[in-house]
């Protein structure tokens, strides 16, 4: 099922190791710091897809690296980092009032720190869990590298399902034959069985493993030009190559697991072949597809120039294309940096989350939802490494947007791992769905957890544990008003079989297709087939259920009949599954009602459903028939409908552009410029005052870092620029004169689309395979 990576070979100079590269204009996006941080919220990121750190160099101290695995699990699914170090230098280059200069460097996937005139490199390389702090001194310098554990807590606050222990799980340090390794041993604990009986469903125990017992993860340290002493590496010298080895297993026996890693810590290493093989993989990355962007109105010589730092809620940048352009091709890199592993990337920080700064007012705010130590430095306080809002769920309306994008980017091998996630839970949905509701099919909640838990679909006094109440078992025959955030909210399967069509559509994978979409789209519309009755017409009457999370009584809401017909049409049109699953198909698409329109002073607009009341949120159900179950688009000739629909939508811009809102996305499929391009920067010009890092979505509603915030916009972006209906490509559908931009982007049938447009203009454009040209249709830029 996994995608094969486009790799294509270049070089770069670092290090005496000579390349060439095609892919220099992501330079112009680099982040770079002019000082060493002041306390770990100021950390950057760094990582290969299943490892990830975040890198800060402290004024007069050392460098550390906060370190993260994709599936660092905790007994309760809690993703934990696995660890810390400190790389201390004497004389010391972080000194006060020493030069300074931290790069991310894009292009390598690496980190480039001088300071001095001491040269730091440090890369987790692309193709095996290790990462490489490479030092150049011209002097001679003592290095020293150490663990640098701290104090653990049991869990997060949010979801908790069981009792803390007293005594909470604290990482092991080993100091021996030449190295230092760090690990944190789950044992014999896991929320698991718990959660199979509370859904009734024990017997799943013999047939989907457990994910958390005995999990144990961990990081080897060591270097051919250190030493072990007293617990820690240590060496005089003016070269070093210090690599930092990352493990993740569930071993029941510590001594096994350390045996294990040791063996594969002993692997050969050739640091040149693997750093050249490193930056082929990032080579390819950045040239599978690009958006370049500038303001045209603005003098030239400020064009391109943006901030690199925050703790400030809005940026301060005058060519707002290029800082659009900056968080489009940033997010990329931060999903490359943890896509690539076992666990879907986490909407609320992924393996990125971090420490954050919180001023006195927020501490009292946030010290009872955080768990963890504080550390408190004057008005400054620092949260805990291992703290994250919304504990271990995964939240569709979130997570769906962190990858819709990377069909166009070319980087659809990185959506495997959500992929993977619902696929491998559909057997754990099958068994609840019958047991619950006694009929065939399988249905995903909004919040859906490893174990195949759902959360937030019944009233509990105690946030912290859902499981004191049964999630509501949708009962037949009306909605009582008894519902909650998800208890009728059903849209993930639907949006995630919609997922799997379009990838399906984009790289023309027959076997991905037959092996996955097929069995996991039959029980999705199973579910619905049988879980609802129909009208006096025989058209399906879906309810009880609801609009996403904003309307709670609903009757047929917009999201999910535009999500039943996108997916039996999109199944139909591919020619997917058996000649009975294509009957079965059919006559269940001749049961689905239209989404339903009202007239609204003389035009006609989308309505959330065909009856909604009690309304407890801020999404808004009416969009989903423009995206992502397009239905309506000013590419389909519906231009009316979608653009008045976005005129009267019941909520406009809320969270203050920011998050899983999706306004922009809406006015780039109504066609609108205008709206789509102010929109996208208002929400790129929002940072976070908790964190250094210049692109990372600020908390409220959700916490920083919030990747959803720039999965939306990237959608937005995309779309403005390309999007494809009817069988026709329409090129700049929705871009405005004043942005210069150089793009390519990916579509259906593995075809290519590259263009530029200056001044105003469309110079040029092209496509592979060339006998798609002739679906091509034109826009001139608004």
């Amino acid at each position: 099922m996994r995608a094969k990576w486009l790799i294509k070979a270049w070089v770069l100079v670092f290090g005496g190791w000579v390349c060439q590269a095609d892919s220099d204009w992501i330079d112009n996006y680099n982040v770079v710091w002019e000082s060493p941080s002041a306390d770990q919220s100021g950390q950057m990121p760094l990582g290969n897809g299943d490892i990830a750190a975040g890198v800060y160099a402290i004024e007069d101290d050392a460098l550390f690296m906060l370190l993260s695995k994709n599936d660092a699990l905790t007994y309760n699914g809690d993703i934990f980092k696995t660890g810390r170090v400190k790389i201390a230098l004497d004389p010391n280059p972080f000194a006060k009032g020493k030069p300074f200069r931290q790069t991310l460097d894009l292009k390598t996937g690496s980190i480039r720190i001088e300071a001095d005139g001491t040269t730091l490199q440090l890369w987790a390389d692309a193709n095996r869990p290790v990462y490489h702090v490479q030092i150049e001194s011209p002097v001679e310098v003592l290095v020293l590298v150490a663990a640098d554990p701290w104090t653990r807590f049991d869990s997060c606050r949010h979801n908790r399902t069981s009792e803390p222990l007293e005594m909470p799980t604290q990482d092991v340090v080993l100091s021996q034959n030449g190295y230092v390794l760090t690990y944190y041993a789950v044992g014999d604990r896991s929320v698991y069985p718990t959660e199979l009986k509370y859904y009734e469903i024990e017997h799943m125990a013999s047939e989907y493993s457990d994910p958390y017992r005995f999990n144990t993860f961990g990081n080897l340290i060591e270097s051919s030009e250190l030493e072990l002493k007293d617990g820690a590496l240590y060496g005089s010298g003016k070269t070093f190559d210090i690599r930092i080895h990352a493990k993740c297993s569930q071993e029941p026996d510590p001594e096994k697991w350390i045996g294990d890693f040791e063996k594969q810590a002993a692997n050969p290493t050739d640091v040149a072949a693997d750093w050249k093989a490193h930056c082929q993989w990032w080579s390819g990355f950045w040239n599978r597809g690009w958006i370049q962007v500038n303001d045209s109105g603005i003098a030239p010589d400020a064009r391109g120039k943006l901030d690199h730092e925050v703790y400030k809620a809005k940026r301060n940048v005058k060519d707002n294309g290029a800082m659009v352009a900056q968080s489009y091709n940033v997010f990329r890199y931060l999903m490359a940096c943890q896509s690539r592993g076992r666990i879907q990337t986490k909407f609320n920080g992924g393996i990125l989350s971090q420490p954050l700064r919180y001023t006195a007012t927020e501490y009292k705010q946030y010290k009872k939802k955080l768990a963890g130590d504080w550390r408190i430095e004057g008005e400054k306080y620092i949260s805990s490494e291992d703290q994250r809002l919304w504990g271990r769920r995964f939240t569709h309306q979130n997570q769906r947007l962190l990858y819709w994008p990377l069909l166009m980017s070319g980087d659809a091998d990185l959506m495997q791992p959500f992929f993977d996630f619902y696929w491998n839970l559909l057997p754990m949905r099958r068994a609840v769905c019958k047991a619950w509701f006694g009929h065939d099919g399988a249905y995903f909640r909004e919040n859906m957890e490893l174990t195949g838990g759902e959360r937030d679909c019944a009233p509990s006094a105690d946030r912290n544990n859902r499981l004191q109440e049964k999630p509501i078992k949708t009962p037949q025959g009306g909605n009582v008003k008894g519902s909650y955030h998800h208890s009728y909210y059903f849209t993930a399967g639907l949006e995630s079989a919609a997922m799997m069509i379009d990838y399906v559509k984009y790289t023309q994978d027959d076997v991905f297709r037959d092996d996955v979409l097929v069995p996991f789209a039959r029980e999705i519309l199973t579910f619905y087939d049988k879980h609802y009755p129909r009208d006096g017409s025989g058209k399906l009457r879906m309810d009880p259920s609801q609009a996403l999370e904003t309307w709670w009584v609903a009757i047929n809401p917009a999201n999910d009949i535009a999500g039943l017909l996108y997916n039996l049409d999109g199944l139909l049109a591919i020619r997917a599954g058996t000649d009975e699953d294509r009957e079965t198909w059919r006559r269940f698409r001749q049961e689905i009602p239209e989404v339903h329109l009202q007239e609204i002073e003389g035009r006609m607009a989308i309505v959330p459903a065909l009856e909604w009341s009690v309304k407890k949120n801020t999404e808004i159900p009416e969009l989903y028939p423009l995206f992502p179950f397009t239905r309506f688009s000013a590419a389909l000739g519906t231009k009316d409908i979608a653009e008045w629909t976005m005129e009267n939508r019941i909520e406009k811009n809320a969270r203050d552009y920011k998050c899983w809102t999706q306004d922009q996305i809406g006015w780039a499929y109504a066609g609108n410029a205008a709206e789509a391009q102010d929109g996208l920067i208002r929400r790129f010009l929002h940072t976070s005052p908790r964190c250094r890092f210049p692109l990372y979505g600020s908390q409220n509603p959700d916490s920083c870092p919030d990747f959803d915030h720039f999965g939306s916009g990237s959608i937005a972006l995309q779309r403005m620029l390309v999007q494809e209906a009817a069988g026709e490509i329409h090129l700049l559908p929705a871009w405005p004169k004043t942005w210069d931009v150089d793009f390519k982007l990916h579509l259906s049938g593995n075809a290519v689309i590259t263009g530029l447009v200056k001044d105003g203009k469309l110079q040029q454009w092209a496509i592979e395979p060339a006998s798609r040209s002739k679906n091509v249709v034109v826009h001139e830029p608004q």
